[in-house]
């Protein structure tokens, strides 16, 4: 057991090293502003409130295809966990086929395939977030199964023991320590479904990526551009990533 002394001296180690990693970060950022002062921010400027625009676009896809596609990922993966063999092994197929697509064809598949299946026109926006939520559906649902199965068979028997239905087990039982267990991946998943919003941009959605290519086209600044573009997937994907951690303080993206 550690003494007293043990436990300051640990406190104080973890304290020293806090310090030198947030001046070490304070530094780089002094250096990095440095180095970008003299980029033509001034061509810029007058873009900012069209690439906000963009970059809130491309949050709002990310929002609805994630939404979307849970509601289709959880009957996918109840299937693929509880279904009987025909159910099993369709959703099984269906989910690997979408996980082993590359993301863009699945992109050019629904905008080009939706048309002829409906009989009508389809935006790109609707074919955006079709491709994008059945991406989300896909990877979710393995998120969802791997929740389930995290938690132990031992306790759905000791439900079961304790005379609950085998319902009542997984209401109570399962599905709150699966969700618990889910999270850090479903936030994950976030992180990369709004970056794969970047995608879309071949179909002629003005997202953050597309926003940023016609600015450049108009002005041609690009080291200002891209290191908005950058810096724009940074925050986003930082303000997920602190959206984790208020969810569930006990996750830790770094041992």
């Amino acid at each position: 057991m550690a003494t007293g002394l043990e436990i300051v001296q640990a406190r104080g180690s973890e304290r020293t090293k806090l310090l030198i990693w947030r001046t070490s970060v304070a530094i780089a950022l002094v250096i990095v502003l440095y180095a970008v002062r003299n980029l033509e921010w001034d061509k810029v400027a007058p873009s900012w409130l069209f690439l906000l625009k963009a970059l809130g676009r491309s949050w709002l896809l990310a929002v609805i295809s994630i939404a979307v596609g849970a509601v289709a990922a959880i009957p996918l993966a109840l299937a693929r966990v509880y279904g009987p063999p025909g159910i099993r092994h369709a959703a099984t197929i269906l989910i690997e086929a979408v996980r082993a697509t590359p993301e863009l064809m699945i992109v050019f598949w629904v905008y080009f395939t939706l048309p002829i299946v409906t009989g009508s026109l389809v935006s790109s926006w609707e074919a955006a977030i079709g491709s994008l939520s059945a991406i989300a559906a896909a990877y979710l649902a393995e998120v969802v199964r791997a929740g389930l199965y995290s938690v132990a068979k031992g306790q759905s028997e000791a439900s079961a023991s304790t005379g609950m239905t085998a319902l009542q087990t997984f209401r109570y039982v399962v599905l709150p320590q699966a969700i618990r267990n889910m999270v850090p991946a479903l936030m994950a998943q976030l992180v990369g479904l709004f970056k794969a919003t970047s995608l879309v941009y071949a179909i002629g959605v003005m997202e953050f990526f597309r926003a940023v290519q016609v600015t450049n086209n108009a002005v041609f600044a690009p080291y200002a551009l891209y290191l908005t573009l950058a810096l724009g997937y940074f925050v986003s994907c930082f303000v997920i990533t602190q959206i984790l951690r208020w969810l569930d303080p006990k996750y830790q993206l770094v041992e």
